[in-house]
């Protein structure tokens, strides 16, 4: 019974090691010169997507890397600014806490959770603001998702959401 115990263990810890794994493979730098525009967030949608019986969804556009260059083109005097584009935008498609799971409450649990990470300087008011998104995105962003959009996940690791019990 205790091998078994074990095992089960060493299997959540595998388990565990490998998805952080593969969301730290995911991880994207951009070059120094590059530049980025964003989108306004889809709302989010309680319908049931990807298979998934249950939950809360949205989408967020993800920017597209470009980098400015300065070149010299024939006939123009000087050098002349082209973008080029590094890594397309993206519509991305996330699960994220129901809006009944968010309340001020959580919001500041959220504040206070992002600024113990170092992630977030303003003041604990429970309230979501611009500030409070950026902080998100800080958090989020080496998990492979540059979005100010509060995913399921990010509120999980945070301890904001309880994670279902057949998640073990």
């Amino acid at each position: 019974m205790r091998e078994s115990r074990s095992g089960n263990i060493m299997l959540r810890l595998a388990s565990t090691l490998v998805i952080v794994s593969a969301l730290l493979s995911a991880c994207q730098t951009a070059a120094p010169d590059a530049t980025a525009s964003r989108a306004e967030p889809a709302p989010v949608s309680e319908a049931p997507m990807l298979g998934n019986s249950s939950g809360c969804w949205s989408t967020d556009r993800i920017p597209a890397v470009t980098q400015v260059e300065f070149v010299s083109v024939e006939g123009a005097e000087g050098l002349q600014p082209r973008e080029r584009v590094l890594q397309p935008a993206e519509d991305r498609l996330f699960a994220v806490p129901c809006p009944e799971q968010i309340d001020d409450d959580t919001v500041a649990t959220l504040q206070r959770a992002l600024a113990a990470r170092g992630h977030y300087a303003g003041p604990i008011t429970g309230e979501w603001d611009q500030a409070t998104s950026e902080a998100v995105r800080r958090f989020q962003a080496p998990l492979g998702l540059d979005s100010g959009i509060l995913t399921l996940q990010a509120a999980q690791m945070m301890g904001l959401v309880v994670i279902p019990r057949e998640s073990f």
